[in-house]
């Protein structure tokens, strides 16, 4: 068997698709054991490989994306203990990333998958939420929680607040305290 033979795909519409297709991938790796002088131990390991691909991917195949991809639960807990836990402070990517114990670009791409937005984004959207409830629970001016949940000053708060929430942090509070949601 050549190694530039084309791979059996398990999407043929048939649910036995999927079985026949690492059946015959350990097959050619069998096959590729059975010829003792040329035998091709990279090939065998690219058909294991594949096959068992194929068999994690039938058995879930959404949790086996995400699990192949994404962030695993005790990296999701150090993500919240330090991202959250400071949210005045700033924080760089690859802090989070040595923390997890990830590359930072692995880390970055694994975090998309797990959270669906970048680091930056998920928590200037951590910030904002963070912010709505201070406006909603608390009589602080507006300065303080502006610099409480991270931002420079009061004018880089309302900016970016008003840009995720439609409406000023005044406005907010307002709106807030009229409904009763105090």
């Amino acid at each position: 068997m050549r190694l530039d033979t084309p791979m059996p795909s398990p999407g043929d519409g048939d649910g036995d698709a999927p079985a026949r297709a690492v059946l015959q991938l350990l097959n050619h790796a069998l096959s590729q054991l059975a010829d003792i002088e040329r035998v091709d131990r990279a090939a065998c390991a690219r058909y294991i490989a594949q096959a068992l691909h194929i068999h994690r991917q039938t058995l879930d195949p959404v949790s086996y994306r995400r699990a192949a991809s994404g962030l695993a639960a005790w990296q999701v807990r150090i993500v919240h203990e330090i991202a959250l836990a400071h949210l005045d402070a700033p924080l760089a990517i690859t802090e989070l990333a040595t923390a997890c114990r990830l590359s930072r670009g692995y880390f970055t791409r694994a975090f998309k998958v797990t959270f669906g937005d970048s680091p930056h984004r998920w928590r200037h959207r951590k910030r904002i939420e963070y912010a709505c409830s201070r406006l909603k629970e608390t009589s602080e001016v507006i300065a303080g929680i502006a610099i409480v949940c991270g931002f420079n000053d009061q004018a880089h708060f309302t900016r970016a607040f008003k840009t995720a929430m439609g409406m000023t942090p005044n406005a907010y509070r307002r709106n807030a305290t009229s409904t009763g949601d105090r």
